[in-house]
């Protein structure tokens, strides 16, 4: 169970950063007019850029993709925390039980 939530979630970011950068390389060319490859070399580049990468995906978005504001920020903003939480949760309960078992064992040999 564990592992097939990881593998969806991971598959779900994985989607999801894919349209990320599709919405930052959309931002760059709409402000640039550049050549789409070389926009998307550009989102590829500057979409690690926490600042500067989430504005032009937000400003793609909204601006290219004609998407509301919120829409746009929720892309950026909103998904990720929903997408990160159920992967934290997991991460964090799984460190927990590892923890507990580790403290059991060295009662028992103690």
């Amino acid at each position: 169970m564990k592992a097939t939530l990881f593998a969806a979630g991971y598959t779900g970011y994985l989607i999801f950063g894919l349209f990320q950068i599709a919405a930052t390389a959309s931002g760059i060319q709409h402000l640039t007019g550049l050549w789409w490859l070389m926009c998307w070399f550009g989102a590829l580049l500057l979409g690690w850029v926490p600042v500067v990468g989430t504005a032009l995906g937000i400003y793609g978005a909204h601006a290219q993709w004609e998407w509301s504001l919120p829409a746009s920020f929720a892309l950026f903003i909103g998904v990720p925390v929903l997408l990160f939480l159920p992967l934290l949760t997991v991460s964090v309960s799984a460190a927990l039980h590892r923890r507990t078992e580790a403290a059991r064992a060295r009662q028992h040999t103690a």
